[in-house]
């Protein structure tokens, strides 16, 4: 029998909302119990200044630098995520053994071969007293990989647990949007479709002062400006062959340039057709036509961005939380998971999934220092 951990795994993802905590009992490969979960909000304060992390992240040029902004966003990632873990531990009836931790990416660009996530995966294991694995892109960038996503092996490993059918899609709708279709045989390909919640949420804190559009209200108000959407979708990146990646802002200025001149409600309606067009558009790469699809992140919340889906899907979407795993803390598990297989040597990126050449394991440990 595999050994199994029982990992805390966290997600910071690009939304910037927060915190998800996400306890699993897992070997890295077929073994999948899930555990309590939780969730810790950045304040607006803290998010103002993760978001300026962000400018001064696109003008960094070695990733170990942590000057000005940027060192202010990481000791607040760091302080946030031991606090949350902090009550997680206490909390919880299982005893922790490691942490999987993911950090904040801040910035993103394998054509550099740079992917930088903030966080003091160190000081974190101090506190907790707890081994932390953490640095989970870097190894996968370094060898000429996309360096994500890095979620797809976790997504094949719940697809089996599910008796999901496949071929099977798993697509998360987080600040990006990505997919990982896993074949009959367990053939795995996984990218970045293209946008996810990113625009929405920066058209509505640029436009109105508010983190998100609640539940597609100010989009359910617009029409999607058909002309505009077709301009949307003809960005290079829509051409490229996967595996392919993506940074939080690449579609930034593009996109709310193209919108520029419309009512906030048709540009957050187009916006949102947009996520949803570059999601349809993805099948153009998959092997075979798929026979299931399981969605997940915050994008779910979003009733009008799940109506387009819905309606360009070829089959009906299945959300993860009514098949028994709560989509809001999929990629905190699959982080959980990630960091077993860490522990046992096992790949955690696949040519399928980055482009990498050969399938690679990935990380770093931080065990914490006696005094």
């Amino acid at each position: 029998m595999n050994k199994s951990y029982t990992i805390a795994g966290t997600m910071s993802g690009t939304s910037l909302d927060g915190v998800d905590i996400a306890v699993l009992i897992t070997d890295g490969e077929t073994q999948l119990i899930p555990g309590a979960t939780s969730f810790t909000a950045y304040s607006d304060a803290q998010r103002g200044v993760l978001q300026a992390a962000f400018d001064a992240g696109a003008r960094i040029l070695e990733r170990t630098e942590r000057s000005g902004v940027i060192a202010e966003a990481e000791q607040i990632v760091t302080d946030v995520h031991i606090r949350a873990l902090k009550q997680q531990i206490e909390a919880s009836d299982m005893t922790i053994d490691h942490v999987g931790f993911h950090g904040q990416t801040i910035f993103h660009d394998p054509g550099r071969k740079l992917t930088v996530q903030i966080g003091d995966a160190q000081r974190i294991a101090d506190e907790l007293g707890v081994p932390v694995i953490y640095d989970l892109r870097q190894n996968d960038v370094a060898h000429g990989g996309e360096g994500a996503p890095l979620a797809p092996v976790f997504h094949a490993a719940l697809v089996e647990a599910l008796g999901a059918a496949k071929p099977a899609i798993f697509l998360n709708i987080g600040g990006v949007a990505n997919v990982s279709y896993i074949g009959a045989d367990g053939e795995l390909l996984a990218f970045d479709t293209g946008p996810g919640n990113a625009l929405l949420d920066d058209f509505m804190q640029a436009e109105f002062g508010v983190r998100m559009d609640e539940d597609g209200k100010v989009a359910g108000r617009g029409e999607v400006v058909e002309d505009v959407l077709d301009g949307l979708m003809a960005h290079r990146f829509f051409e490229r062959r996967p595996p392919k990646s993506l940074d939080r802002r690449e579609f930034h200025e593009f996109a709310l340039s193209c919108v520029a001149g419309h009512s906030a409600e048709d540009c957050m309606a187009t916006l949102t057709a947009f996520t949803v067009a570059a999601i349809s558009a993805a099948g153009r790469w998959y092997p075979d036509q798929a026979k299931s699809m399981i969605v997940s992140g915050g994008g779910v919340k979003n009733p009008m961005m799940m109506r387009l889906l819905t309606a360009s899907a070829m089959l009906k979407p299945q959300i993860a939380s009514d098949l028994g795993w709560d989509d809001v803390f999929i990629e905190a598990n699959a982080f959980a998971y990630l960091a077993a297989r860490h522990l046992r040597n096992l790949p955690i990126s696949f040519p399928g999934t980055t482009s990498v050449a050969k399938p690679l394991t990935g990380g770093e440990i931080a065990y914490p220092r006696t005094v």
